[in-house]
């Protein structure tokens, strides 16, 4: 059939090695001749062809390539049962393959997409199909624990149980179980009853039936076997091909995304490959001008279609017309300049430039944004009097997303402890990774430390810019007087600050539903605890003195 000035061809088997079909939607350009194919592999029906955030196969296919755009085993019209993630890495390799011998195909293919169909992409790679020769994962990690399930070591519940209500639906669509399909739509929209449902294992009959796997994601808290197999950086980078990693300062993945691109960064560079970084001011959808009530202007997209056709017409065609191998291998969008910025590496943790603030007390406490609490450029010289903030695991304190929302009304809560800098006199342009390193002491721990940072515009908003958090306390160690250091690890930001901006740093016991609630126990309690196990935890901050609580800042 014609469709869109493309000749396409509907539901065209790909039989795996166990010799189950799968089925794929192919868009042909309508001039005779050989074509480099572009393969997206994705399990939400294959007419939606990641849309929501890259152009339509048409588009693609206009510009000299074969799309083909497949329903993953056990999705779509596809055979099979749908085993997430596990199962993509051999059925990659061979959809890989199937594409490469497709009439019309030059032998050459590259993969796209977004979210799972960015893991698809890193799971057929990690196989080394021969005809694979270059992808462009979008918003997604090649290592599922670290860079996706358990950010900071925490489980990302508010991202992961409505995906899982999502999958759930689709597998009882197909059992034909409408009435599941209807309380899963509606928990997709609205899971804030099932969200602060505790244990964490305690499990919904629908999920239990239609997507158990959300409950090994649950069950599975430390980086084991179980993630170890979905961990498919390892293996790729034993034969890396060339990749063009994409992600958003906004997005869920951001750090699985800087995750892989800093591993094969600092790898010894294989003969002929490179890869390149990609990221703009986008949550993980839509990728456009506005997000979290900022506009970030007209050319916040960053002509990112262009961008891949660019990529795969290098690898796939061999247009050598640019040398992009000569070209600065980042290109980010900074924040609040509003301008693409380019660079020849991601900073690491240890390049120079720090900016260090020390917070700093007063005869005021630090509790909520009109209390003492200050950062300086310099240390107290004699300790202060520790701040206190107290964590109620019934009632955790919010933070939904990554979003560069105001975060002004939440500071005023007193469970936050809040420290503010003085006015810049001069542009601040971070990039990379802050860190905190916090002198504590708890009361009912163990517990969380969690720390966000935000920018304080001279009109009052208070710009969400970054989070990390850690474990702190020792099981049995309450009362005992002492205090420890907590290292956090914030995510990485790409921002400029301006003259009259203020940076602020909250500390506070969780920030749900981003990470799981601590129930203030053992940690390896988070998902068993119940209700009756919801404990108060308070803990004590320390400033000044010989070991003073700092936040340090990657300045460029």
């Amino acid at each position: 059939m014609r469709f869109g000035g493309t000749n396409v061809q509907r539901g065209v088997p790909c039989t795996m090695r166990d010799g189950v079909t799968l089925y794929s939607d192919i868009y042909m350009p309508v001039q005779e001749g050989t074509y480099p194919v572009l393969l997206m592999r994705q399990p939400y029906g294959r007419m939606i062809a990641s849309t929501v955030s890259h152009a339509h196969p048409v588009w693609y296919a206009s510009r000299g390539y074969i799309v083909v755009i497949q329903d993953v085993r056990g999705r779509g019209d596809s055979e099979g049962t749908f085993r997430p993630f596990i199962q993509e890495a051999a059925d990659g390799y061979d959809a890989v393959e199937w594409a490469a011998a497709l009439p019309g195909s030059n032998g050459k293919v590259g993969m796209y997409g977004f979210s799972y169909q960015g893991l698809t992409q890193w799971a057929a790679a990690s196989e080394a199909p021969p005809s694979l020769k270059a992808i462009a994962p979008s918003m997604c990690p090649a290592d599922l624990y670290h860079g996706s399930f358990y950010p900071f070591g925490s489980f990302s519940i508010g991202d992961k149980l409505p995906w899982a209500f999502q999958l759930a639906r689709d597998t009882a669509m197909r059992a034909g179980d409408h009435d599941a399909v209807r309380l899963c739509s509606e928990m997709m929209r609205h899971p804030e009853d099932q969200l602060f449902r505790v244990p964490v294992l305690d499990k919904h009959p629908v999920l239990e039936r239609y997507f158990p796997e959300y409950y090994e994601w649950c069950e599975h808290t430390e980086y084991d076997e179980y993630w170890q197999d979905r961990n498919w950086l390892t293996k790729f980078m034993e034969h890396p091909v060339p990749t063009l990693h994409i992600g958003g300062w906004y997005d869920s993945y951001l750090m699985g995304t800087l995750r892989s691109y800093e591993a094969l960064q600092s790898a010894p560079a294989a003969e002929g490959v490179f890869h390149r970084l990609i990221v703009g001011p986008w949550t993980h959808i839509p990728w456009g001008q506005k997000a979290g009530g900022v506009d970030h202007g007209p050319h916040a997209d960053g002509n990112i279609h262009e961008e891949q056709v660019r990529w795969f017409d290098y690898w796939l065609k061999g247009d050598r017309f640019a040398d992009q191998a000569a070209e600065p291998a980042v290109k980010y969008f900074e924040q609040y300049s509003k301008e693409w910025r380019t660079a020849d590496v991601f900073p690491g943790e240890q390049e120079p430039g720090r900016q260090r603030l020390y917070l700093s007390g007063s005869a005021k406490p630090a509790s909520g944004a009109l209390g003492g609490g200050a950062l300086k450029l310099s240390p107290e010289a004699e300790e202060g009097v520790p701040d206190v903030f107290v964590y109620d695991a019934r009632l955790p304190m919010r933070l939904d997303s990554y979003l560069p929302a105001d975060r002004s009304a939440q500071q005023d809560r007193y469970e936050i402890l809040v420290y503010t800098s003085e006015a810049l006199t001069e542009p601040l342009h971070l990039l990379g990774t802050p860190k905190a390193a916090i002198r504590y002491e708890t009361m009912e721990g163990p517990t969380d430390l969690v720390a966000a940072l935000t920018a304080l515009l001279p009109d009052g908003t208070a710009r969400f810019l970054s989070i990390g958090r850690t474990d702190i306390g020792v099981d049995g160690a309450e009362g005992e007087d002492v205090q420890r250091t907590a290292t956090i690890r914030l995510r990485p930001c790409g921002a400029a600050l301006m003259p009259g901006t203020r940076i602020r740093l909250e500390l506070t016991g969780s920030a749900f539903p981003l990470f799981v609630r601590h129930p203030n126990g053992r940690a390896g309690e988070k998902h068993t605890s119940g209700e009756e196990r919801l404990r108060i935890a308070a803990v004590a901050i320390g400033s000044g003195g010989s070991q003073p609580s700092v936040l340090e800042l990657p300045i460029i």
